[in-house]
C-alpha cells in the first residue's frame, strides 16, 4: 500500500485519464498510472483549457458520476472538483475523493439512483451541497458539488424530507411563470402600454391661474409661458413653482404620477405583472448524522433511515394502522384537491400561493390535534385516527366551510376518502 499526498492511502493500480494529454513537465504522483483501454478510471485530469463540447464528451465516455475531475488550469465549470490551485493540490483533492469513494459499499458506489448519487457526491467531496449564484444557469443558482446531476433542488428536497439532509435558507428568487427562468428584468413601465421607454418630467404650477402641467407644456418659441392663460412666467417662487414630477411614456404619451413595475423574462421574452410572478426559495444543504449512515451501510440502512427522518405523517400512519390491527380502531385518510387551482394560478400566481397558505391554516384550525396533514403537489393528505367514514365526511365539511370563510377566491375544494392500500401507496411515493 502506497501513501499519497496528505497521507491518503492509495492502491498501486489507481488509474487516471489525462486530457488532452499528460505533459512531461507535470510530475506523476506516486500510486497513479495512466488508464489503459478497458481499465477502470479513478480520476480525470484536465491539463489545459477544454472546450465545452469536449468536456461533455469526456463525461459521457467516463460514465461514472462519482469519479473526481480536477483541472491543472483555472476552470469553474460545473462538475470540476478542483482547478487552478496548483498541481499538488489538484492531485490531493482527487486522492481525498477517491479515499471516501472506497469506503462506500457497491450498492451505493455503483448506484444509478439520482438520490444515491447526490448523497455520495456530497459525502465524497467532504463539503455541503452549497448553493451559489450562477448567471449562466437558467435558474440563476447552481450546486457545484452536485456535478452534472439534473433536478438537484428537487432531489435535495426529497432527501431533506427523509432526514438525510439538513438545510438552511439561501435566497428567494423570482422566476418566469412561462419558462421558469430566474433571468427576469425588473423595470419601471408605462401603465398604459407597458413600455419601459419612459422618462421623468418636472411639474410646473402657475400661481395666478392655478394650472399644473408637465414643464414641457410651458415651454414655447417665445420662452416660458402658461399654456392655459398664456401669461409669461419669469420668476420661480413668485410666478410659479415646481411641486413634483410625473412619468411620461415616450411611446404612447401617457402621463402618470408614478410608473408601474413589470417583469420581463430575458430568456423567453414574456412579460408579467408583479402578481403573476412566482417566487422560488433556494436552500443550501448539509448531511445529517443519518446521511453518512445511509451511504456507508448501503441499502441495509435504508429502512432505519426512513423512520429516523422528519416524516411525521408516515410515522403516524404506520402507528394508526397498528392500532387498527390490534384494537380494531378505524381510521380515514382524505385526499384533498382543488378543481379551480389551474384557473386561479393562470390569472394570478401569487394569489394562489397565498391562498394555499391560508388553506393550510384552515386545515389545522378545523381538524383535531391528533389529525395529521401533509402537503402534496396537487393538494393535501389528511390522516384522521379513530374515525369512521361519516365522522370523516363531517370533518371535511367543516374544513370546506372554514376555507370558504377565510379565502377571497373559491379554490374548488373537493375530497375523497382513500382506502388503506391507496393511502400507503401515496405516502410511499413521497418518501
Amino acid at each position: 500500500m502506497l501513501m499519497g499526498v496528505d497521507g491518503f492511502a492509495l492502491t498501486p493500480t489507481a488509474n487516471f485519464v489525462a486530457y488532452p494529454r499528460f505533459h512531461e513537465e507535470y510530475r506523476l504522483p506516486q500510486g497513479w498510472l495512466p488508464a489503459g483501454r478497458g481499465d477502470p478510471v479513478d480520476a480525470v485530469v484536465l491539463t489545459t483549457s477544454v472546450p465545452d463540447h469536449a468536456f461533455k464528451t469526456i463525461l459521457s465516455n467516463i460514465g461514472d458520476p462519482l469519479v473526481p475531475i480536477v483541472s491543472l488550469v483555472a476552470d469553474d465549470r460545473q462538475g470540476i472538483d478542483a482547478a487552478g490551485q496548483g498541481e499538488q493540490l489538484a492531485w490531493a483533492r482527487a486522492y481525498a475523493i477517491q479515499a471516501r469513494l472506497r469506503e462506500m459499499p457497491p450498492s451505493i458506489r455503483h448506484s444509478t439512483q439520482p438520490e444515491d448519487i447526490l448523497l455520495a457526491r456530497i459525502y465524497s467531496r467532504g463539503e455541503g451541497l452549497n448553493a451559489i449564484y450562477d448567471p449562466s444557469s437558467r435558474d440563476l443558482v447552481r450546486y457545484p458539488v452536485a456535478g452534472t446531476l439534473d433536478n438537484v433542488a428537487e432531489l435535495a428536497t426529497g432527501l431533506y424530507s427523509k432526514g438525510y439532509l439538513a438545510r438552511g435558507f439561501f435566497d428567494r428568487i423570482f422566476c418566469c411563470p412561462q419558462c421558469r427562468s430566474g433571468h427576469l428584468s425588473v423595470r419601471e413601465e408605462c401603465h398604459s402600454c407597458r413600455s419601459a421607454n419612459i422618462s421623468e418630467e418636472v411639474v410646473v404650477h402657475h400661481f395666478q391661474c392655478a394650472h399644473e402641467a408637465p414643464e414641457s407644456q410651458f415651454r414655447s418659441h417665445s420662452g416660458f409661458e402658461c399654456p392655459k392663460c398664456a401669461r409669461p412666467l419669469r420668476h420661480i417662487g413668485l410666478d410659479y413653482d415646481k411641486p413634483g414630477s410625473v412619468t411620461r411614456c415616450d411611446d404612447c404619451g401617457a402621463i402618470n404620477d408614478k410608473p408601474s413595475v413589470g417583469f420581463k423574462c430575458v430568456d423567453c421574452g414574456a412579460h408579467h405583472a408583479p402578481d403573476q410572478v412566482a417566487v422560488r426559495t433556494w436552500y443550501s444543504y448539509s448531511l445529517t448524522a443519518a446521511g453518512p449512515r445511509r451511504i456507508l451501510q448501503g441499502n441495509d440502512g435504508a429502512s432505519a433511515l426512513v423512520s429516523a427522518g422528519p416524516d411525521r405523517f408516515r410515522i403516524l400512519l404506520e402507528h394508526t394502522r397498528k392500532e387498527q390491527r390490534e384494537f380494531g380502531s378505524p381510521y380515514q385518510v382524505a385526499r384533498i384537491s382543488f378543481a379551480h387551482r389551474d384557473l386561479i394560478e393562470a390569472e394570478n400566481v401569487r394569489l394562489w400561493e397565498q391562498s394555499l397558505l391560508l388553506v393550510g391554516d384552515a386545515l389545522h384550525s378545523a381538524l383535531r390535534e391528533v389529525d395529521a396533514v401533509r402537503a402534496q403537489a396537487d393538494g393535501f393528505l389528511v390522516l384522521m385516527p379513530r374515525t369512521g367514514p361519516e365522522d370523516a365526511a363531517r370533518a371535511m365539511e367543516l374544513v370546506a366551510a372554514r376555507i370558504k370563510a377565510v379565502l377571497k377566491v373559491d379554490p374548488g375544494f373537493q375530497y375523497v376518502l382513500i382506502a388503506d392500500m391507496a393511502a400507503r401507496s401515496v405516502v410511499s411515493q413521497q418518501v
